[in-house]
């Protein structure tokens, strides 16, 4: 019986080792003897920024978006056909000018990007471009190429999953999975290659190599330096610290084994679930679109030692999530991630950090709108506006259907009150209840003023009927329909496919 006892405990003990690996510890005695080694021969040069990225260039690169089909990076335009500022690289340019401005010219000739115009970026050392704000309109600066060197962090979006949108409170719950890495190359340093070359890369049998995971406590032993060192989420409103997991990857490559080149992948690996601030607009509401935002800023270094570079694996993630459409309520229409450059009160006026914004873009499913709330009201109206192929004599009949329609319209105002802000402006379904009020109480003052006339003016209250019977009920929807005409023209952007077509732009 002790036996078998002890057999099932292995069986157990074998079950959670394999399943449930642990993060507390390096993982394998290699990794362990890595840090020692580390330790114990230990060089400043360990902690430096990598620093490899050698840059002799104008200071900014062209906005760039990921194509998922074809696997390639493409330029994007404006509206008008001109290339667009992406990120920037150097301090003296991100005073002036910003991500997202546009290219008009280069040395007074119309920016298109052909060979010529390229050869020219490759070859001259001073260019004459004409950028254009939206805030600032156009404007010119002479620009010099520099050389330089800078440290790239290669930031991955592994997996994204929005649970939940909060309108009232201005939040949106997300559980990420990310990380920020350091490539360490051999040519550049070989010291610290070397101590993984005795350690986690080693001969048996041929060549092999061991993965190295590190527990936060763990790897602040090692004293190397921290690729995700004060990469920062902004606008957090709430994070849940039980759901939150820390660890640190180590991946040596080499020609040893088959790899392309000599190189340490050292990685900050995050995952847990976020409550982050968000602006709504809600002008359109329910027939509307918003942007869900997440923007990490380098809250460390400035743009001309540090960059964030989000690689291909975040654009396949996204692509992955938007295909997924996994938003309770909301259709997941795309996303755009766009550079930025970054300044708290803690930077000096002419500092800047750089970063990005992550957009999701998503649309409302209106059906729950239409189907339970807008067409119902609609049903009401026309209930109420009945009233007027009712004899004006029958004053107790007209006023019990009128009021009770009017009772029914401010009963569903408190359905929709549950769901939103208290916001300072109308939305659409605002408006559209509220203009209901306004065509419910008319039949009310109709049938008292019919019926007053009834006996005093006959041929006026037929002439007030008549009007009810043939404009009433046309007239609400010609309103409707110039309420949501003038909330789309006025946010075209927060508009959804169902009324967009109404704007003008």
């Amino acid at each position: 019986m002790g036996k078998k006892f002890k057999n099932y405990l292995n069986l157990f003990i074998f079950f959670l080792i394999v399943f449930y690996p642990i993060k507390s510890s390096a993982s394998t005695l290699k990794c362990d003897l890595f840090i020692d080694t580390l330790l114990a021969n230990y060089q400043p040069e360990y902690n430096y920024l990598p620093g490899d990225s050698y840059l002799n260039d104008f200071g900014f690169l062209f906005s760039r978006r990921w194509d998922g089909n074809n696997k390639k990076y493409y330029d994007i335009k404006d509206k008008n056909g001109n290339f667009i500022v992406g990120k920037i690289h150097r301090l003296d340019l991100a005073k002036n000018i910003k991500s997202g401005n546009s290219i008009i010219k280069i040395n007074d000739q119309k920016f298109i990007n052909d060979e010529k115009q390229k050869e020219m970026l490759l070859k001259n050392d001073k260019i004459k471009v004409e950028f254009f704000d939206s805030q600032k309109g156009n404007f010119i600066l002479d620009i010099a190429r520099k050389e330089q060197f800078l440290t790239d962090v290669l930031f991955d979006i592994e997996d994204i999953s929005v649970n939940s949108i909060d309108l009232k409170k201005g939040t949106f719950e997300v559980r990420l999975k990310y990380d920020a890495g350091y490539q360490f190359f051999k040519n550049a340093h070989e010291k610290l290659y070397s101590v993984a070359e005795d350690t986690i890369i080693f001969e048996k049998d041929g060549w092999h190599w061991d993965i190295c995971i590190f527990a936060e406590e763990e790897f602040k032993k090692s004293r190397m330096r921290d690729p995700g060192n004060q990469i920062v989420l902004l606008d957090i409103a709430m994070k849940d610290k039980d759901l939150l997991d820390v660890y640190y990857k180590l991946t040596p490559y080499s020609k040893k084994f088959g790899n392309p080149g000599d190189h340490l992948y050292l990685e900050k690996k995050i995952e847990g679930v976020f409550n982050i601030k968000n602006k709504f607009n809600l002008h359109t509401f329910p027939f509307d679109k918003q942007k869900l935002s997440l923007t990490f800023i380098d809250g460390r270094y400035n743009l001309h030692q540090r960059q964030i570079l989000y690689t291909y694996n975040t654009y396949e993630s996204l692509d992955d999530y938007v295909g997924k459409n996994e938003i309770p309520g909301w259709n997941v229409r795309g996303y755009e991630i766009n550079p930025v450059q970054y300044q708290d009160e803690f930077y000096k006026g002419e500092d800047f950090g750089d970063g990005f914004s992550l957009d999701i873009l998503i649309e409302r499913k209106h059906g729950y709108y239409i189907f339970k709330v807008i067409i119902p009201i609609f049903l009401i109206l026309m209930i109420c506006w009945s009233v007027v192929w009712i004899h004006p004599r029958e004053l107790e009949s007209r006023l019990t259907i009128t009021i009770v329609c009017l009772l029914s319209l401010i009963a569903y105002n408190f359905v929709i009150d549950e769901e939103l802000p208290k916001l300072e402006y109308l939305t659409v379904l605002d408006w559209l209840i509220l203009v209901s009020y306004f065509y419910a109480t008319v039949p009310n003052f109709l049938t008292i003023a019919s019926f007053r006339f009834l006996k005093t003016n006959e041929q006026l209250t037929i002439k007030m009927e008549n009007y009810g019977k043939r404009y009433g009920a046309t007239s609400y929807v010609v309103v409707v329909f110039i309420i949501i005409f003038v909330n789309v023209n006025f946010n075209p952007e927060n508009s959804s496919a169902l009324i967009s077509w109404m704007g003008g732009r």
